[in-house]
Protein backbone atom coordinates (compact mmCIF):
# COMPACT_ATOMS: atom_id res chain seq x y z
CA UNK A 1 0.00 0.00 0.00
CA UNK A 2 2.49 2.67 0.89
CA UNK A 3 4.51 1.43 -2.18
CA UNK A 4 1.81 2.45 -4.45
CA UNK A 5 0.76 5.98 -2.66
CA UNK A 6 4.72 6.51 -3.14
CA UNK A 7 4.19 5.62 -6.59
CA UNK A 8 1.29 7.60 -7.40
CA UNK A 9 3.30 10.76 -5.60
CA UNK A 10 6.09 10.63 -7.67
CA UNK A 11 3.97 10.50 -10.58
CA UNK A 12 2.04 13.96 -9.11
CA UNK A 13 5.67 15.44 -9.26
CA UNK A 14 5.87 16.63 -12.55
CA UNK A 15 2.77 17.94 -12.67
CA UNK A 16 3.12 20.30 -9.67
CA UNK A 17 6.45 21.16 -11.14
CA UNK A 18 4.50 22.26 -14.17
CA UNK A 19 1.64 24.16 -12.74
CA UNK A 20 3.78 25.90 -10.37
CA UNK A 21 6.02 27.15 -12.79
CA UNK A 22 3.72 27.75 -14.72
CA UNK A 23 2.07 30.44 -12.02
CA UNK A 24 5.49 31.41 -11.23
CA UNK A 25 6.02 32.78 -14.90
CA UNK A 26 2.81 34.59 -15.24
CA UNK A 27 3.52 36.55 -11.64
CA UNK A 28 6.67 37.73 -12.98
CA UNK A 29 5.42 38.68 -16.27
CA UNK A 30 2.78 40.52 -14.21
CA UNK A 31 5.04 42.32 -11.91
CA UNK A 32 7.89 43.43 -14.29
CA UNK A 33 6.08 44.98 -17.47
CA UNK A 34 7.28 48.12 -16.40
CA UNK A 35 9.28 49.76 -18.96
CA UNK A 36 11.24 52.67 -17.53
CA UNK A 37 15.03 51.69 -19.77
CA UNK A 38 16.29 53.65 -22.22
CA UNK A 39 18.77 50.91 -23.55
CA UNK A 40 17.43 47.69 -25.15
CA UNK A 41 18.62 44.96 -23.60
CA UNK A 42 19.27 41.50 -26.00
CA UNK A 43 21.16 38.49 -26.30
CA UNK A 44 23.35 39.25 -28.34
CA UNK A 45 27.26 40.38 -28.97
CA UNK A 46 26.94 43.35 -26.98
CA UNK A 47 25.55 41.20 -24.44
CA UNK A 48 28.44 38.86 -24.50
CA UNK A 49 31.06 41.42 -24.22
CA UNK A 50 28.97 42.95 -21.44
CA UNK A 51 28.85 39.77 -19.57
CA UNK A 52 32.61 38.96 -19.84
CA UNK A 53 33.68 43.15 -18.25
CA UNK A 54 30.57 41.86 -15.20
CA UNK A 55 31.88 38.49 -14.60
CA UNK A 56 35.51 39.97 -14.11
CA UNK A 57 34.47 42.73 -12.10
CA UNK A 58 32.57 40.58 -10.32
CA UNK A 59 35.12 37.98 -9.49
CA UNK A 60 38.15 40.73 -8.57
CA UNK A 61 35.35 42.73 -6.45
CA UNK A 62 37.63 41.89 -2.98
CA UNK A 63 40.06 44.50 -3.84
CA UNK A 64 38.04 47.09 -3.84
CA UNK A 65 36.03 46.36 -1.00
CA UNK A 66 35.83 49.09 1.27
CA UNK A 67 35.27 48.57 5.69
CA UNK A 68 31.53 48.35 4.89
CA UNK A 69 32.07 45.41 2.81
CA UNK A 70 34.24 44.01 4.80
CA UNK A 71 32.22 44.10 8.18
CA UNK A 72 29.75 42.64 6.12
CA UNK A 73 31.87 40.08 4.97
CA UNK A 74 32.64 39.13 8.60
CA UNK A 75 29.00 39.24 9.77
CA UNK A 76 28.62 36.49 7.04
CA UNK A 77 31.76 34.48 7.81
CA UNK A 78 31.00 34.39 11.23
CA UNK A 79 27.40 33.32 10.90
CA UNK A 80 28.56 30.25 8.82
CA UNK A 81 31.61 28.94 10.93
CA UNK A 82 28.49 29.36 13.71
CA UNK A 83 26.21 26.83 11.89
CA UNK A 84 29.68 25.11 10.77
CA UNK A 85 29.84 23.91 15.10
CA UNK A 86 26.64 22.62 15.20
CA UNK A 87 26.15 21.24 11.34
CA UNK A 88 26.11 17.46 13.17
CA UNK A 89 23.47 18.34 15.75
CA UNK A 90 21.33 19.93 13.38
CA UNK A 91 22.15 17.44 10.34
CA UNK A 92 20.75 14.64 12.88
CA UNK A 93 17.78 17.22 14.44
CA UNK A 94 16.44 17.52 10.60
CA UNK A 95 16.83 13.89 9.60
CA UNK A 96 14.96 12.70 12.58
CA UNK A 97 12.07 15.11 11.35
CA UNK A 98 11.93 13.78 7.91
CA UNK A 99 8.55 12.73 7.20
CA UNK A 100 6.66 11.05 3.91
CA UNK A 101 4.61 14.28 3.80
CA UNK A 102 7.90 16.39 4.33
CA UNK A 103 9.69 14.78 1.75
CA UNK A 104 6.91 15.24 -0.66
CA UNK A 105 7.19 19.05 -0.04
CA UNK A 106 10.75 19.27 -0.36
CA UNK A 107 11.07 16.90 -3.53
CA UNK A 108 8.55 20.29 -5.27
CA UNK A 109 10.50 23.02 -3.52
CA UNK A 110 13.77 22.14 -4.13
CA UNK A 111 12.99 22.05 -7.98
CA UNK A 112 13.54 26.25 -7.39
CA UNK A 113 17.08 25.58 -7.05
CA UNK A 114 17.22 23.10 -9.53
CA UNK A 115 19.79 24.24 -12.91
CA UNK A 116 17.08 23.17 -15.35
CA UNK A 117 14.17 24.28 -13.68
CA UNK A 118 15.75 28.09 -13.39
CA UNK A 119 17.49 28.23 -16.80
CA UNK A 120 13.65 27.50 -18.56
CA UNK A 121 12.59 30.42 -15.91
CA UNK A 122 15.17 32.37 -17.74
CA UNK A 123 14.64 31.23 -20.91
CA UNK A 124 10.69 31.99 -20.53
CA UNK A 125 11.14 35.51 -19.05
CA UNK A 126 13.67 36.42 -22.01
CA UNK A 127 10.90 34.96 -25.16
CA UNK A 128 8.38 36.88 -23.14
CA UNK A 129 9.74 40.11 -23.68
CA UNK A 130 10.99 39.66 -27.19
CA UNK A 131 7.48 38.64 -28.00
CA UNK A 132 5.86 41.53 -26.26
CA UNK A 133 8.83 43.71 -26.77
CA UNK A 134 8.73 44.36 -22.92
CA UNK A 135 12.43 45.54 -22.14
CA UNK A 136 12.10 44.98 -18.55
CA UNK A 137 11.53 41.27 -19.03
CA UNK A 138 14.45 40.89 -21.31
CA UNK A 139 17.07 42.91 -18.96
CA UNK A 140 15.30 41.03 -15.58
CA UNK A 141 16.37 37.34 -17.91
CA UNK A 142 19.94 38.48 -19.21
CA UNK A 143 21.05 39.78 -15.32
CA UNK A 144 19.50 36.53 -13.86
CA UNK A 145 21.65 34.87 -16.90
CA UNK A 146 24.73 36.38 -15.70
CA UNK A 147 23.81 36.17 -11.79
CA UNK A 148 23.22 32.23 -12.17
CA UNK A 149 26.76 31.82 -14.64
CA UNK A 150 28.91 33.48 -12.28
CA UNK A 151 27.83 31.96 -8.72
CA UNK A 152 27.76 28.70 -10.49
CA UNK A 153 31.42 29.36 -12.04
CA UNK A 154 33.02 30.24 -8.16
CA UNK A 155 30.82 27.63 -6.66
CA UNK A 156 32.09 24.66 -8.99
CA UNK A 157 35.80 26.13 -8.07
CA UNK A 158 35.34 26.13 -4.53
CA UNK A 159 33.73 22.67 -4.70
CA UNK A 160 36.97 21.36 -6.34
CA UNK A 161 39.04 22.97 -3.84
CA UNK A 162 37.49 21.63 -0.70
CA UNK A 163 36.08 18.59 -1.41
CA UNK A 164 33.89 18.86 1.80
CA UNK A 165 32.06 14.95 2.27
CA UNK A 166 28.18 15.32 1.97
CA UNK A 167 26.35 14.26 5.37
CA UNK A 168 24.50 11.20 3.05
CA UNK A 169 28.49 9.49 3.04
CA UNK A 170 28.38 9.07 6.86
CA UNK A 171 31.68 10.96 7.00
CA UNK A 172 32.09 13.82 9.82
CA UNK A 173 31.20 17.33 8.90
CA UNK A 174 35.00 17.63 9.45
CA UNK A 175 35.74 15.85 6.40
CA UNK A 176 37.56 17.23 2.86
CA UNK A 177 38.94 15.37 0.37
CA UNK A 178 40.65 18.39 -1.03
CA UNK A 179 40.59 18.66 -5.20
CA UNK A 180 38.23 16.10 -5.69
CA UNK A 181 36.23 15.38 -8.44
CA UNK A 182 33.68 13.17 -6.55
CA UNK A 183 29.94 14.27 -6.41
CA UNK A 184 29.86 12.60 -3.09
CA UNK A 185 32.83 15.20 -1.85
CA UNK A 186 31.69 18.54 -3.74
CA UNK A 187 29.28 19.73 -0.38
CA UNK A 188 30.24 23.07 0.01
CA UNK A 189 28.96 25.05 -0.76
CA UNK A 190 25.42 24.28 -2.06
CA UNK A 191 24.75 24.89 -5.58
CA UNK A 192 20.93 24.78 -5.33
CA UNK A 193 20.93 27.26 -2.84
CA UNK A 194 23.41 29.34 -4.55
CA UNK A 195 21.44 29.21 -7.58
CA UNK A 196 18.46 29.80 -6.41
CA UNK A 197 19.41 33.12 -4.47
CA UNK A 198 21.28 34.35 -7.40
CA UNK A 199 18.14 34.18 -9.66
CA UNK A 200 15.72 35.12 -6.45
CA UNK A 201 17.89 38.36 -5.65
CA UNK A 202 18.00 39.43 -9.28
CA UNK A 203 14.32 39.14 -9.91
CA UNK A 204 13.83 41.06 -6.13
CA UNK A 205 15.93 43.88 -7.16
CA UNK A 206 14.51 44.47 -10.91
CA UNK A 207 11.19 44.49 -9.22
CA UNK A 208 9.34 47.11 -7.36
CA UNK A 209 6.82 45.07 -5.55
CA UNK A 210 7.33 43.94 -2.20
CA UNK A 211 4.93 40.33 -3.09
CA UNK A 212 7.36 39.57 -5.61
CA UNK A 213 10.47 39.89 -3.55
CA UNK A 214 8.78 38.07 -0.57
CA UNK A 215 8.17 35.40 -2.80
CA UNK A 216 11.30 35.11 -4.78
CA UNK A 217 13.48 34.81 -1.12
CA UNK A 218 11.06 32.68 0.13
CA UNK A 219 11.30 30.24 -2.58
CA UNK A 220 14.68 30.64 -2.89
CA UNK A 221 15.13 29.72 1.32
CA UNK A 222 13.04 26.83 0.80
CA UNK A 223 14.75 25.33 -1.81
CA UNK A 224 18.46 26.20 0.28
CA UNK A 225 16.95 24.17 3.15
CA UNK A 226 15.21 21.05 1.29
CA UNK A 227 18.92 20.18 0.57
CA UNK A 228 18.88 19.62 4.21
CA UNK A 229 15.93 18.17 4.47
CA UNK A 230 17.21 15.45 1.91
CA UNK A 231 20.58 14.95 3.25
CA UNK A 232 22.38 16.38 0.48
CA UNK A 233 24.07 19.53 2.12
CA UNK A 234 25.05 20.45 5.39
CA UNK A 235 23.61 23.86 6.74
CA UNK A 236 26.30 25.76 6.67
CA UNK A 237 27.02 24.33 2.72
CA UNK A 238 23.53 26.18 2.42
CA UNK A 239 24.09 29.14 4.19
CA UNK A 240 27.23 30.15 2.26
CA UNK A 241 26.21 28.81 -1.00
CA UNK A 242 23.00 31.11 -0.58
CA UNK A 243 25.21 34.12 0.65
CA UNK A 244 27.41 33.71 -2.61
CA UNK A 245 24.17 34.05 -4.80
CA UNK A 246 22.80 36.72 -3.12
CA UNK A 247 26.15 39.29 -3.06
CA UNK A 248 26.93 37.57 -6.83
CA UNK A 249 23.41 38.97 -8.10
CA UNK A 250 23.85 42.37 -5.85
CA UNK A 251 27.12 42.85 -7.18
CA UNK A 252 26.06 42.46 -10.89
CA UNK A 253 22.90 44.51 -10.73
CA UNK A 254 24.73 47.31 -9.52
CA UNK A 255 27.45 47.17 -12.14
CA UNK A 256 24.77 47.39 -14.77
CA UNK A 257 22.45 50.21 -12.48
CA UNK A 258 25.60 52.03 -12.96
CA UNK A 259 26.24 51.51 -16.77
CA UNK A 260 22.27 52.92 -17.34
CA UNK A 261 23.22 55.87 -14.31
CA UNK A 262 22.22 59.51 -15.32
CA UNK A 263 25.05 61.00 -17.21
CA UNK A 264 25.38 64.29 -19.23
CA UNK A 265 26.63 64.57 -22.50
CA UNK A 266 27.93 68.38 -23.92
CA UNK A 267 28.39 68.64 -27.56
CA UNK A 268 29.60 71.47 -29.78
CA UNK A 269 28.97 71.31 -34.17
CA UNK A 270 30.34 73.67 -36.59
CA UNK A 271 28.93 73.50 -40.05
CA UNK A 272 29.26 75.66 -42.85
CA UNK A 273 26.40 78.20 -42.31
CA UNK A 274 25.68 76.67 -38.78
CA UNK A 275 27.07 76.68 -35.45
CA UNK A 276 25.19 74.58 -32.12
CA UNK A 277 25.96 73.93 -28.57
CA UNK A 278 23.78 71.32 -27.09
CA UNK A 279 23.20 69.91 -23.41
CA UNK A 280 21.92 66.21 -23.11
CA UNK A 281 20.84 64.54 -19.61
CA UNK A 282 20.14 60.89 -20.03
CA UNK A 283 18.83 58.95 -17.66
Amino acid sequence: MNRNLSEMNLKKRPLCFLIIFFLIFLLLQNFLLAENARHEDKLDKEFLIKFGEDFKKTLFSPKDWDKKDFLTFSAVLGTGVLFYAFDQEIHDWVQDQRSSASDDVSGVVSNFGNGVFLTGLIAALYASGELSDNNSLRRTALLSLESFVTSGVIVIGLKFIGGRARPKTGESKDTFHFFSTKSSYNSFPSGHATSAFAVATTIADQSENAFVDISAYSLATLAALSRVHDNKHWLSDVFFGSAIGYFVAKKICSLNRDQNSARLEVSLNFGENSRSFSVILCF
